[in-house]
């Protein structure tokens, strides 16, 4: 079942994506991507965990060929039947040496198993393909602009193989060429004279005997050339030599990659940025996505390279790698993107960013992939892989309770935050498991599980984020959450308790509760002689209840923006002079560089003292408020879609709109504007039902169990 309101859709169209090639019967799909995930174990096994004991490169070429044949049944390019006999003929080729070798290394014995299983799964493709009427051939769609979406892209080429990496066999020695024999001495005479040979042929003491190839002669030394007049004025000394078609398409294609990479490292908007200025940013990404589309293989070819040659692999590259080659058709588009993150270090950051873009890209074979992936060992990589299938509504009851089950805490953290959005009957099973003494232990699994208690309205929500909100570690997560979804006795707790001993996560979840109660108490922090953040994090909460727009721009220290560059290092020479004082006129040097400003609410307790006596003095003191409005959905809802709020902002608004109105509709920042823009509008009529109490903090039942 899905989870969703908003079923993913194509791109530019309402009707959803296939999730299989048009012209290929579904059945053969499972056995040709199991034998595809078999022969990645092996490769990468092969890459790894194998002892060079015998040339290695022979079986890697031939596990890159059988890559490139179940590329080309998957996705049509050749005869599919043909395809995955070639693929076995390329496997049967690289087990040969590596079963010869089995017994030398414990490394080469598990890749030949895996041969085994991936050579097993092609036989079973192998019979439904036979058994199945051949199909017919289909002409490429055109290809179209993207605008606010990015399309799925078919463009004619061969096949993306990846290149294994194994290590190369050691080269030959070079062995000088022995001399002719000398005949069996039969006198003194030939005696003396062999022993004079031998002299004649034995090197000097310490030399290194010459190969037998001839010394090559150097090049004759003539005078040195005459200096070149200089260049005139706008002429370059040195042109260059011209590169050719491919250079100049690679290039491009890298300009465009970088770009992709770029921008989406800047979608989120800042603190005052409304999100719909994001638009302009999306669709410069689609615009490189589209030329890379334009140049056609060459470009699509180079993608993979730019990942696995880079120097470093950063996270923006595993975005850009999976977001570009997300929107072309083609299971060996989406496997180069599988590649690089299963090759890569296990970092967090690259896996997540990866995931990320996955979430983003209208792929045909997207659900196969990701659930390829939930059956790999790394838990990190089964937590993104649970994660962008529930986000896009693709994950079933059943997989998100497997997941949730998962004795890895990163998998059953990303399936309970997913399962409490739509309450499933082994929740609070889940829940409990989740809060064992043993599991409580990781951090991201128990406010994973304490955001599924409120989101759920599970009964002893409530009593759970009270007591975790007092925890060091933690306790400011629970304590936004007892704001969210508590009722007026949770936000007096909540008040009572930062004003006992005040901290920035406690009072910022008093602003979330938006009990008018609480602006008196939160006026006096400000003349507390207290630290920055705790006035800052006050003045925030008294924008969030009152709306009063007191904002004012504060110039933000040197130290909160850059790191200082360390000096240069005096070697002796004169230092450069700057470009400034060579231009400027000694009299009118430029002045030093404005500081960096930011809005924030005013931490002056006069002025807030002054628009809570004159503005605020007919609010129900025992009513809850949001923007100097009674709370309701709707207002939430407005706050969603035109207030001041950062990404982490509206995810906290989105999960009290599921609080307090017992429903549940689609929506992540993350998303492309247009698709946020039509998960609003869905909110609206669910928000406005809801809407009938203004100021109260009444939620519908919508427990789970």
């Amino acid at each position: 079942m899905s989870f969703t309101y908003l079923p993913f859709v194509a791109p530019g169209g309402q009707e959803g994506q296939p999730s299989a090639p048009a012209a290929m019967a579904p059945p053969a799909l499972d056995p040709l991507e199991r034998a595809h995930a078999a022969l990645r174990r092996a490769a990468r096994s092969l890459e790894h965990d194998a002892e060079p004991v015998i040339d290695l490169t022979g079986p890697a070429r031939a596990l890159e060929r059988a890559f490139g044949a179940i590329y080309d049944a998957f996705d049509g390019r050749a005869d599919r039947l043909a395809a995955v006999r070639a693929a076995m003929v390329e496997i049967d080729g690289a087990a040969v040496p590596i079963g010869d070798a089995a017994g030398l290394d414990a490394g080469l014995a598990n890749v030949g198993g895996l041969l085994r299983d991936a050579r097993g799964w092609l036989e079973r493709a192998e019979a439904r393909l036979a058994a199945a009427p051949p199909a017919p051939t289909l002409d490429p769609p055109p290809i179209l602009a993207s605008r606010d979406r990015p399309r799925l892209h078919a463009v004619p080429r061969a096949s993306l193989a990846p290149t294994l990496e194994v290590p190369e066999p050691p080269p030959a020695e070079l062995v000088a060429k022995p001399p002719p024999p000398i005949p069996r001495p039969t006198t003194f005479e030939e005696l003396r004279a062999a022993v004079a040979a031998l002299k004649q042929r034995a090197p000097a003491p310490g030399a290194i005997p010459a190969a037998a190839a001839p010394p090559r002669p150097l090049a004759p030394r003539g005078d040195a050339p005459a200096a070149r007049p200089a260049p005139p004025p706008g002429f370059a000394r040195e042109i260059g030599a011209a590169i050719d078609d491919l250079a100049f398409l690679r290039a491009r294609t890298r300009e465009c990659f970088e770009e992709v990479a770029m921008v989406g490292m800047q979608r989120a908007p800042l603190l005052g940025d409304p999100f719909r200025g994001a638009l302009v940013l999306e669709r410069r990404m689609l615009a490189a996505i589209d030329v890379i589309a334009a140049i056609g293989a060459p470009a699509l070819e180079h993608v993979p390279r730019l990942v696995a040659e880079a120097p470093v692999k950063d996270p923006s590259l595993a975005f850009a790698s999976a977001m570009v080659l997300g929107c072309f058709a083609g299971r060996d588009a989406l496997a180069a993107a599988e590649h690089a993150l299963l090759r890569s270090e296990r970092d967090r950051a690259f896996i997540d960013e990866l995931g990320a873009a996955l979430k983003l890209v209208p792929h045909e074979l997207l659900p196969l992939a990701l659930r390829t992936l939930l059956r790999e060992p790394e838990p990190l990589v089964r937590a993104m892989a649970i994660d962008v299938l529930a986000y896009r509504g693709l994950a079933t009851e059943d997989e998100l309770v497997a997941a949730a089950s998962d004795e890895a805490p990163p998998v059953a953290a990303r399936a309970l935050l997913h399962l409490g959005c739509a309450p499933s009957p082994r929740l609070p099973e889940l829940i409990q498991r989740a809060l064992a003494p043993g599991a409580a232990a990781d951090p991201e699994l128990r406010e994973a599980a304490w955001t599924a208690m409120a989101l759920s309205d599970h009964p002893h929500a409530s009593f759970t984020l009270r007591a975790a909100m007092e925890s060091p570690d933690g306790g400011d997560a629970a304590a936004l959450l007892l704001a969210l979804a508590g009722d007026e006795a949770d936000a007096r707790h909540l008040v009572a308790r930062a004003f006992e001993a005040p901290r920035r996560g406690l009072i910022v979840a008093v602003g979330w509760a938006g009990a008018a109660s609480s602006v008196p108490l939160l006026i006096d922090l400000l003349e507390r002689d207290g630290d920055k953040a705790t006035k800052l994090a006050a003045a925030y909460a008294l924008e969030r209840i009152t709306g009063a727009g007191l904002w004012e721009e504060v110039a933000v220290e040197d130290e909160e923006i850059v790191v200082a560059e360390p000096p240069e290092p005096d070697v002796g020479e004169p230092r450069e002079v700057k470009l400034a004082q060579i231009v400027s006129d000694p009299r009118d040097l430029p002045a030093a560089p404005a500081p960096e400003l930011v809005e924030q609410p005013t931490v002056d307790a006069a002025r807030w003292r002054a628009f809570w006596n004159e503005r605020c003095q007919g609010w129900d003191m025992g009513a809850r408020y949001r923007r100097g409005l009674p709370y309701t959905p709707d207002v939430a809802l407005g706050e969603l879609d035109a207030g001041r709020a950062t990404p982490g902002e509206r995810r906290s608004l989105q999960r009290e709109l599921i609080v307090r109105t017992g429903h549940f509709v689609r929506f992540d920042p993350h998303d492309f504007v247009v698709d946020q823009e039509e998960a609003i509008a869905a909110w609206r009529p669910i928000a406005s039902r809801a809407s009938g109490a203004p100021g109260r903090w009444t939620r519908p039942r919508r427990r789970a169990g």
